[in-house]
Protein backbone atom coordinates (compact mmCIF):
# COMPACT_ATOMS: atom_id res chain seq x y z
CA UNK A 1 0.00 0.00 0.00
CA UNK A 2 0.98 3.38 -1.02
CA UNK A 3 1.79 6.23 1.63
CA UNK A 4 2.16 9.83 1.17
CA UNK A 5 4.28 11.91 3.41
CA UNK A 6 4.68 15.76 3.40
CA UNK A 7 7.95 17.05 4.36
CA UNK A 8 6.52 20.00 6.26
CA UNK A 9 9.00 23.35 6.20
CA UNK A 10 7.07 25.73 8.00
CA UNK A 11 7.17 28.12 5.26
CA UNK A 12 4.95 29.55 2.41
CA UNK A 13 5.44 26.44 0.06
CA UNK A 14 5.19 24.16 2.59
CA UNK A 15 1.69 25.54 3.99
CA UNK A 16 0.30 25.69 0.29
CA UNK A 17 1.34 22.56 -0.57
CA UNK A 18 -1.27 21.07 2.65
CA UNK A 19 -4.00 23.39 0.82
CA UNK A 20 -3.17 22.41 -2.68
CA UNK A 21 -3.84 18.69 -1.98
CA UNK A 22 -7.03 19.29 0.19
CA UNK A 23 -8.20 21.09 -2.82
CA UNK A 24 -7.24 17.89 -5.02
CA UNK A 25 -8.81 15.26 -2.40
CA UNK A 26 -5.86 13.78 -1.43
CA UNK A 27 -5.44 13.32 2.40
CA UNK A 28 -1.68 12.65 3.44
CA UNK A 29 -0.42 10.03 5.68
CA UNK A 30 1.70 11.95 7.22
CA UNK A 31 3.59 15.73 7.86
CA UNK A 32 6.29 15.64 8.94
CA UNK A 33 8.42 18.96 10.57
CA UNK A 34 12.04 18.69 11.67
CA UNK A 35 13.00 20.96 14.04
CA UNK A 36 15.97 22.37 14.69
CA UNK A 37 15.00 24.23 18.16
CA UNK A 38 15.80 27.50 16.47
CA UNK A 39 12.82 28.15 14.42
CA UNK A 40 11.99 31.76 14.18
CA UNK A 41 9.05 32.47 16.79
CA UNK A 42 6.47 32.92 13.77
CA UNK A 43 7.27 29.47 12.35
CA UNK A 44 6.15 27.97 15.79
CA UNK A 45 3.07 30.02 16.33
CA UNK A 46 2.00 28.95 12.36
CA UNK A 47 2.00 25.37 12.94
CA UNK A 48 -0.49 25.58 15.73
CA UNK A 49 -2.45 27.03 13.12
CA UNK A 50 -1.91 24.65 10.47
CA UNK A 51 -2.83 22.32 12.85
CA UNK A 52 -6.46 23.28 13.85
CA UNK A 53 -6.44 23.70 10.25
CA UNK A 54 -5.75 20.27 9.77
CA UNK A 55 -7.86 19.06 11.86
CA UNK A 56 -10.85 20.94 10.25
CA UNK A 57 -10.24 19.29 6.63
CA UNK A 58 -9.38 15.63 8.20
CA UNK A 59 -5.50 15.54 7.98
CA UNK A 60 -2.64 14.49 10.12
CA UNK A 61 -1.48 16.61 12.04
CA UNK A 62 2.49 18.11 11.54
CA UNK A 63 4.47 15.92 13.59
CA UNK A 64 7.99 17.48 14.90
CA UNK A 65 11.20 15.50 14.83
CA UNK A 66 14.37 16.48 16.85
CA UNK A 67 17.64 15.56 15.92
CA UNK A 68 18.66 11.47 16.15
CA UNK A 69 21.80 11.32 17.07
CA UNK A 70 23.22 10.55 20.65
CA UNK A 71 24.93 14.00 20.49
CA UNK A 72 22.02 15.73 18.97
CA UNK A 73 19.79 14.53 21.91
CA UNK A 74 22.46 15.53 24.78
CA UNK A 75 22.54 19.31 22.80
CA UNK A 76 18.84 19.49 22.16
CA UNK A 77 19.08 21.98 19.49
CA UNK A 78 21.21 23.16 16.74
CA UNK A 79 21.93 26.29 18.61
CA UNK A 80 23.21 24.80 21.71
CA UNK A 81 25.69 22.62 19.79
CA UNK A 82 27.13 25.35 17.95
CA UNK A 83 27.43 26.88 21.60
CA UNK A 84 29.21 23.65 22.87
CA UNK A 85 31.73 23.59 20.30
CA UNK A 86 32.50 27.20 19.93
CA UNK A 87 30.99 26.96 16.02
CA UNK A 88 28.78 28.53 13.82
CA UNK A 89 26.01 26.69 11.58
CA UNK A 90 27.74 25.01 8.65
CA UNK A 91 25.83 27.48 6.12
CA UNK A 92 28.70 29.97 7.61
CA UNK A 93 31.25 28.25 5.97
CA UNK A 94 29.27 27.60 2.81
CA UNK A 95 27.73 23.97 4.01
CA UNK A 96 24.82 22.36 4.45
CA UNK A 97 25.85 19.65 6.82
CA UNK A 98 23.22 21.48 9.33
CA UNK A 99 20.34 20.70 7.36
CA UNK A 100 21.31 17.31 6.21
CA UNK A 101 21.71 16.59 10.56
CA UNK A 102 18.90 18.57 11.93
CA UNK A 103 16.67 18.83 9.11
CA UNK A 104 17.12 15.12 6.75
CA UNK A 105 18.13 12.45 9.11
CA UNK A 106 15.54 12.68 11.50
CA UNK A 107 13.46 12.64 8.52
CA UNK A 108 15.00 9.55 7.01
CA UNK A 109 14.70 7.88 10.55
CA UNK A 110 11.29 8.75 11.19
CA UNK A 111 11.15 7.16 7.10
CA UNK A 112 12.02 4.03 7.99
CA UNK A 113 9.95 3.81 11.34
CA UNK A 114 7.19 4.71 9.63
CA UNK A 115 7.70 1.61 6.87
CA UNK A 116 8.06 -0.61 10.01
CA UNK A 117 4.91 0.38 11.79
CA UNK A 118 2.78 -0.21 8.74
CA UNK A 119 4.65 -3.47 7.75
CA UNK A 120 5.70 -1.59 3.89
CA UNK A 121 8.97 -1.03 2.49
CA UNK A 122 10.41 2.55 1.88
CA UNK A 123 9.89 2.50 -1.69
CA UNK A 124 6.26 2.17 -0.73
CA UNK A 125 6.62 5.84 0.60
CA UNK A 126 6.20 9.11 -1.22
CA UNK A 127 7.53 11.88 0.02
CA UNK A 128 6.39 15.81 -1.09
CA UNK A 129 9.02 18.43 -1.02
CA UNK A 130 7.73 21.93 -1.72
CA UNK A 131 9.99 23.12 -4.47
CA UNK A 132 7.65 25.64 -6.40
CA UNK A 133 7.32 26.01 -9.83
CA UNK A 134 10.28 29.16 -9.67
CA UNK A 135 13.11 26.55 -8.32
CA UNK A 136 13.22 24.55 -11.46
CA UNK A 137 17.07 23.69 -10.63
CA UNK A 138 15.85 22.41 -6.91
CA UNK A 139 13.76 20.04 -8.58
CA UNK A 140 16.37 18.94 -11.35
CA UNK A 141 18.66 18.06 -8.72
CA UNK A 142 16.47 16.32 -6.61
CA UNK A 143 15.29 14.22 -9.38
CA UNK A 144 18.17 13.08 -9.97
CA UNK A 145 19.37 11.79 -6.62
CA UNK A 146 16.00 10.70 -6.41
CA UNK A 147 16.57 8.39 -9.22
CA UNK A 148 19.39 7.18 -7.52
CA UNK A 149 17.74 6.34 -4.38
CA UNK A 150 14.67 4.73 -5.96
CA UNK A 151 16.84 2.25 -7.71
CA UNK A 152 18.09 1.30 -4.82
CA UNK A 153 14.43 0.91 -2.98
CA UNK A 154 14.46 4.63 -1.58
CA UNK A 155 11.80 6.61 -0.93
CA UNK A 156 10.45 8.60 -3.72
CA UNK A 157 10.11 12.30 -3.94
CA UNK A 158 7.54 14.34 -5.92
CA UNK A 159 7.36 18.38 -6.07
CA UNK A 160 3.88 18.55 -6.52
CA UNK A 161 3.79 22.51 -6.29
CA UNK A 162 6.03 22.30 -9.70
CA UNK A 163 4.40 19.82 -11.13
CA UNK A 164 1.16 22.26 -10.66
CA UNK A 165 3.23 25.29 -11.99
CA UNK A 166 2.63 26.96 -8.70
CA UNK A 167 4.61 29.96 -7.94
CA UNK A 168 4.99 32.04 -4.69
CA UNK A 169 2.19 34.22 -5.89
CA UNK A 170 0.02 31.32 -6.70
CA UNK A 171 0.74 29.43 -3.06
CA UNK A 172 0.06 32.50 -0.97
CA UNK A 173 -3.08 32.99 -2.77
CA UNK A 174 -3.84 29.08 -1.74
CA UNK A 175 -3.02 29.79 1.99
CA UNK A 176 -5.36 33.06 1.74
CA UNK A 177 -7.59 30.42 0.30
CA UNK A 178 -7.62 27.98 3.09
CA UNK A 179 -8.11 31.12 5.65
CA UNK A 180 -4.55 31.25 6.97
CA UNK A 181 -2.37 34.07 7.33
CA UNK A 182 0.94 33.88 5.46
CA UNK A 183 3.76 31.87 7.65
CA UNK A 184 6.45 34.02 6.75
CA UNK A 185 10.46 33.10 5.78
CA UNK A 186 11.33 29.70 7.26
CA UNK A 187 14.45 29.73 8.64
CA UNK A 188 16.50 28.98 11.78
CA UNK A 189 16.54 32.84 13.53
CA UNK A 190 20.38 32.59 13.21
CA UNK A 191 20.58 31.23 9.92
CA UNK A 192 24.42 32.77 7.84
CA UNK A 193 21.72 32.80 4.80
CA UNK A 194 19.70 35.93 6.30
CA UNK A 195 19.73 39.15 4.66
CA UNK A 196 21.27 42.43 6.61
CA UNK A 197 17.66 43.93 6.70
CA UNK A 198 16.93 40.65 8.22
CA UNK A 199 19.41 40.28 11.02
CA UNK A 200 18.02 43.94 11.89
CA UNK A 201 14.66 43.26 11.64
CA UNK A 202 15.02 40.39 13.90
CA UNK A 203 17.23 42.73 16.53
CA UNK A 204 14.21 45.02 16.92
CA UNK A 205 11.08 41.95 16.88
CA UNK A 206 13.00 39.77 19.11
CA UNK A 207 15.97 41.00 20.73
CA UNK A 208 16.57 38.39 23.18
CA UNK A 209 17.10 36.12 19.95
CA UNK A 210 19.37 38.29 18.34
CA UNK A 211 21.43 38.70 21.98
CA UNK A 212 21.82 34.44 21.94
CA UNK A 213 23.17 35.10 18.09
CA UNK A 214 25.10 37.10 18.98
CA UNK A 215 26.62 35.22 21.17
CA UNK A 216 27.19 32.03 18.98
CA UNK A 217 28.76 34.38 17.05
CA UNK A 218 31.34 35.44 19.81
CA UNK A 219 32.29 32.53 20.45
CA UNK A 220 32.79 31.19 17.07
CA UNK A 221 35.11 33.57 16.64
CA UNK A 222 37.25 33.86 19.70
CA UNK A 223 37.88 30.02 19.30
CA UNK A 224 35.65 29.43 22.92
CA UNK A 225 35.20 25.92 22.00
CA UNK A 226 36.81 22.56 20.88
CA UNK A 227 35.91 23.31 17.11
CA UNK A 228 39.02 25.29 15.14
CA UNK A 229 38.48 28.69 15.28
CA UNK A 230 36.37 30.19 12.67
CA UNK A 231 38.09 31.67 9.35
CA UNK A 232 34.44 33.29 8.48
CA UNK A 233 33.71 36.54 9.72
CA UNK A 234 30.66 35.85 11.37
CA UNK A 235 27.49 34.43 11.17
CA UNK A 236 26.79 36.29 7.92
CA UNK A 237 29.53 34.62 6.40
CA UNK A 238 30.94 37.80 4.61
CA UNK A 239 30.38 40.22 8.03
CA UNK A 240 29.75 39.92 11.83
CA UNK A 241 26.23 40.23 12.67
CA UNK A 242 27.60 41.71 16.06
CA UNK A 243 29.39 44.65 13.97
CA UNK A 244 26.39 45.24 11.96
CA UNK A 245 24.00 45.34 14.61
CA UNK A 246 25.82 48.09 16.66
CA UNK A 247 25.82 50.02 13.43
CA UNK A 248 21.95 50.14 12.74
CA UNK A 249 20.40 49.39 16.59
CA UNK A 250 21.39 50.05 19.74
CA UNK A 251 23.33 46.90 21.42
CA UNK A 252 22.76 48.48 25.17
CA UNK A 253 19.14 48.82 24.23
CA UNK A 254 18.66 44.99 23.94
CA UNK A 255 20.91 44.16 26.59
CA UNK A 256 24.47 43.41 24.62
CA UNK A 257 27.01 44.32 26.75
CA UNK A 258 29.81 46.19 24.95
CA UNK A 259 33.23 44.56 24.81
CA UNK A 260 36.11 45.96 23.72
CA UNK A 261 37.99 43.64 21.90
CA UNK A 262 34.59 41.28 20.67
CA UNK A 263 36.09 38.24 21.89
CA UNK A 264 33.65 35.97 24.33
CA UNK A 265 35.21 35.31 27.91
CA UNK A 266 33.09 32.24 28.52
CA UNK A 267 31.66 33.98 31.77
Amino acid sequence: MKKIIVSYGGGTNSCAMLVGLHERGITPDAITFADTGGEKPGTYTHIVLVNEWCDKVGFPRVQTLSGVMPQQIFDGTLEQECLRLGKLPAKAYGFSSCSAKWKMDPQKKFNKQFASDNGIGLADITRLIGFDAGEPSRVTRGLAAGAIREASGGVREEYPLYEWGWDREDCLDAIARAGLPPPGKSACFFCPSAKKHEVISLAKDFPALARRAVQMERRALAGDGPAERTSSKGLGRTFSWEALLDGHVDMNEYGMPEMDCGCYDGD
